[in-house]
């Protein structure tokens, strides 16, 4: 199955904004983020989150999904449809989420690249739920979001991939382990509150709740969900997932890379050359990720008052009049 949105940081799912000519997705423009302040950083993520929880409201903005429902006749995908801006899946990441993904997206659509990240699934949701039901295979999937201008995705499994020697795959890895489970654990509890009121009750969220179980619980552990927070699992789980990539990529095609290496691995592997002047990007640091987390949790706190205020402020009012 293809990966489900999900978080290598999911808040970036819905900081979509669009004009009627172009896409501007929300991912972060800013190369150097990491250079701002503590309190600036946390305010972005501040913001961050308050998109995602629009997000799992249902609001991604009017008129930006297309249904490809009709595009399959008898079983199979009609051919003859086909976007002005055609094009196939010419590369897929598979790095776990917290290993340097986000980053690596912005570098590749600075190297020309289209990607399916976090910030392009209100696009794709369609398909992806068309997928999630096995109404269509991981192939048409694919073909799919190539006609959809998409060449390169970071929601792809490592068996779709290994089953097409014309995709090169990138693995993207962290210092080590023990770095990525101190990453992880702080994402992790975006899984612990979308479980709570009023999150649960969202349809997006009971839609996207299979795919999150699996992309939080069971990819990260080797199939050990009920030791998600756990950090020896969660140690032999990065090094079981990236040995089982090696193993599934022949070499010639895959690229194990950390984003603290810059673009000339990165260019060298893709055949471009590198951008002159443009520092590789690093965002997505811990303490925006703590912003974004605030809110979220923030909100199960909180909503209670969107029931309560529109039931006072009337009764108010009235009182008011009446005396």
């Amino acid at each position: 199955m293809v990966k489900f949105p999900s978080r290598g940081c999911l808040f970036g799912l819905c900081l979509l904004r669009m004009d009627a000519s172009s896409c501007v997705f929300g991912r972060p423009t800013n190369f150097q983020e990491i250079d701002k302040s503590k309190f600036a950083r946390f305010l972005a993520g501040t913001l961050e989150g308050f998109e995602t929880v629009r997000a799992l409201m249902g609001f991604y903005g009017e008129g930006n999904e297309k249904d490809f429902k009709n595009d399959f006749k008898n079983d199979r995908f009609d051919n003859d449809r086909i976007d002005n801006n055609f094009t196939t899946i010419q590369v897929a990441v598979l790095g776990l989420g917290r290993t340097g993904t986000t980053s690596l997206a912005l570098a590749m659509e600075t190297l020309g690249y289209r990607v399916i990240h976090d910030d392009e699934h209100v696009l794709l949701t369609d398909i992806y739920h068309l997928n999630e039901e096995e109404e269509i295979t991981d192939d048409e999937f694919h073909e799919i979001a190539g006609r959809r201008g998409f060449n390169a995705t970071f929601k792809t499994g490592k068996i779709w991939v290994s089953r097409h020697p014309e995709v090169r795959a990138i693995l993207t890895v962290r210092d080590s382990a023990d770095s990525y489970v101190a990453s992880w654990t702080k994402a992790a509890k975006f899984h612990e509150y979308i479980r709570l009121r009023p999150y649960r009750w969202m349809p997006t969220v009971r839609e996207l709740m299979p795919s999150f179980d699996a992309e939080y619980l069971d990819e990260p552990t080797s199939g050990d969900p009920a030791k998600y927070l756990d950090e020896e699992t969660l140690r032999n789980g990065y090094a079981s997932y990236i040995t089982s990539v090696r193993e599934m990529i022949p070499e010639e095609r895959l690229l194990v890379f950390n984003v603290k290496q810059g673009w000339e691995p990165l260019c060298r592997f893709l055949d471009k050359p590198v951008p002159e002047g443009v520092p590789f990007p690093h965002v997505h640091d811990r303490v925006k990720l703590q912003g974004e987390m605030f809110v979220i949790y923030l909100i199960t706190w909180i909503w209670p008052l969107a029931i309560v205020l529109p039931l006072l402020v009337p009764a108010f009012l009235f009182f008011r009049h009446s005396r």
